[in-house]
């Protein structure tokens, strides 16, 4: 992607319409002359900025997740960890449960099979992405003295792996009553707290990773 001549509105336009095209009819009947088009640039300038299918995919998937993750988390906030906390794992929520995010999933889902390709690239893109993010953030707690947590990629998983557990499969299947933002914020809160009885404080309940 060529720094010389960037034209911002043009990348966030053709982002705009692979979002529409790939959830639409899918990866693999999307194409560049169709989201050229549909963008109303070239398809020159579409292969200017992404370079290849991949990459825009790839591009769509980074675009949810900022979307979705605090801008403050890592800048040295003076709000409390549970706080924060909170807006991490109610953004990444949001994420998920969101029209957008549940249109990908079952677009990967639909597709992982013909192409393991794409799936590797949104679960490196998106999933491992995210948990990096709040890994570094959870690296940080620890060197303050906050948390001491051994293995913080695996603490980040789970926290990821117990939002997703209630609603998002349901959600994912169109399994009514559909849970409401009340419901998600206070699923939020819980897991929040069920975090913290975990590896909060001086006397974490897991002082080894479980895992290994």
């Amino acid at each position: 992607m060529p720094a010389k001549n960037f034209d911002n509105k043009k990348h966030n336009a053709i982002i705009a319409a692979a979002t529409r095209l790939f959830l639409k009819q899918g990866y693999s009947k999307t194409t560049m002359d169709q989201v050229a088009k549909d963008a109303n640039v070239t398809k020159q300038t579409v292969y200017s900025h992404f370079g290849d299918k991949d990459k825009l995919f790839s591009a769509m998937i980074t675009g949810q997740c900022k979307k979705h993750t605090p801008p403050d988390i890592m800048l040295g906030s003076d709000a409390p960890f549970e706080e924060l906390m909170f807006k991490i794992g109610l953004g990444f929520l949001q994420m998920i449960t969101s029209k957008e995010g549940l249109a990908t999933t079952r677009l990967v889902m639909s597709e992982a099979e013909r192409k393991p390709k794409l799936a590797e690239l949104f679960y490196k893109t998106g999933p491992q992405q995210m948990n990096k993010i709040l890994t570094d953030f959870l690296e940080l707690q620890n060197k303050s003295g906050f948390l001491r947590i051994p293995n913080t990629e695996s603490a980040a998983s789970y926290f990821f792996s117990m939002l997703k557990g209630r609603y998002h499969l349901r959600m994912a299947l169109k399994i009514k009553p559909l849970p409401t933002k009340k419901e998600l914020e206070e699923h939020t809160r819980e897991t929040v707290r069920v975090f913290l009885k975990i590896y909060g404080g001086d006397s974490p309940l897991i002082t080894n990773d479980i895992m290994s």
